[in-house]
């Protein structure tokens, strides 16, 4: 791969001495000897201040195998608003809206009051996910092999998704129960059903008037095999279709949900090892309103030949958040 960087480099160090050979009216071999030396010159610069050219991977192979389609349809992220769009210099600018209006009954004075309604600028900096590296013999020979490089990036792909999910998934699971935000607990009695929980919850949101539209149910899988004991066929139904309805709720499964304290009610510690004497587990809903996602820049580095791995050497960063909009409509059934 070295040697046709350099071959593709020197082609375009003739063309461009063509070219300023017939603006010019020079000879043209001497307007391509001189961009390559010109060429030369820059790489040994480059070389003595430690930045060798040709000497990684093309990213612009790499990077498109792990950035397109990042969410698969069995991803609860396809769901949250997204505010990609918005994200610049990775880093999204937003405002809070200022104060309210009031309103006055019968009113009689005069000038009527006024709030100033200037709003508070928020700047939030996305979050800096960097795969640990890959270290390989042969990264030249997998770039040129599609199906092998695709095998390669699809490790990294998959690791970074896993962590944003597992992110997104603890950030918009409700603290505990509050006004807007239903927990149900399943820890015993009567509520044990899981089915009858899910019901419970929809219940609770339509009793703070919830939107009925876009209600996202992600279930914890002992949580959706309770379910698959309890009613088979409806089980099957959405289990071959993740984002099918069930009780209002479009419903998916992802395995590492927040823990619950069992005593409390209470979501346990980010990163906390289940421990069943204390913790129940958790399926988490979100109104997809209410909660977003944003992404930024995905890079790709590399090194061959490297001196200490004795190998080829390669990673990804992507940027990204996971952000509760406003603390309303979340909820979580736990058993």
């Amino acid at each position: 791969m070295k040697l046709s960087k350099f071959l593709v480099a020197l082609m375009i160090n003739v063309v461009l001495g063509l070219f300023l050979s017939a603006a010019t009216g020079l000879n043209p071999i001497v307007c391509a000897i001189a961009f390559i030396a010109i060429g030369i010159i820059m790489y040994k610069v480059s070389e003595a201040k430690g930045v060798v050219m040709f000497d990684g991977l093309a990213a612009e192979v790499w990077l498109p195998d792990v950035k397109d389609q990042f969410y698969p349809d069995s991803s609860f992220l396809n769901e949250p608003t997204d505010f990609s769009s918005l994200v610049n210099n990775d880093a999204l600018n937003l405002q809070e809206a200022g104060n309210n209006p009031s309103v006055l009954v019968n009113n009689n004075i005069y000038p009527i009051t006024s709030v100033d309604a200037s709003d508070l600028p928020i700047r939030k900096v996305l979050d800096t996910y960097d795969t640990t590296s890959t270290i390989v013999r042969n990264a030249i020979a997998i770039e040129l092999a599609y199906d092998q490089r695709k095998l390669y990036t699809k490790k990294h792909k998959d690791a970074l998704l896993e962590k944003f999910s597992v992110d997104a998934a603890y950030i918009y699971a409700p603290t505990g129960a509050g006004a807007l935000n239903p927990v149900v607990n399943a820890t015993g009695g009567n509520a044990a059903e899981i089915l009858d929980s899910i019901i419970d919850l929809q219940t609770a949101y339509n009793n703070v008037d919830a939107p009925t539209e876009g209600r996202i149910l992600v279930l914890d899988p002992n949580h959706a095999a309770i379910i698959a004991k309890e009613d088979k066929k409806l089980y099957k139904m959405f289990e071959g279709a993740p984002g099918s309805m069930l009780f209002g709720f479009k419903t998916y499964m992802f395995s590492r949900n927040a823990f619950f304290i069992t005593a409390t009610g209470l979501k346990a510690a980010k990163g906390v090892a289940f421990n069943p004497a204390i913790h129940s587990r958790s399926s988490f809903s979100f109104l997809k309103n209410e909660v977003m996602k944003a992404q930024g820049t995905f890079q790709f580095f590399s090194k061959l030949n490297d001196p200490d791995q004795k190998g080829d050497v390669f990673n990804f960063q992507m940027r990204g958040l996971v952000e509760v909009i406003r603390n309303k409509y979340r909820g979580a059934i736990i058993k």
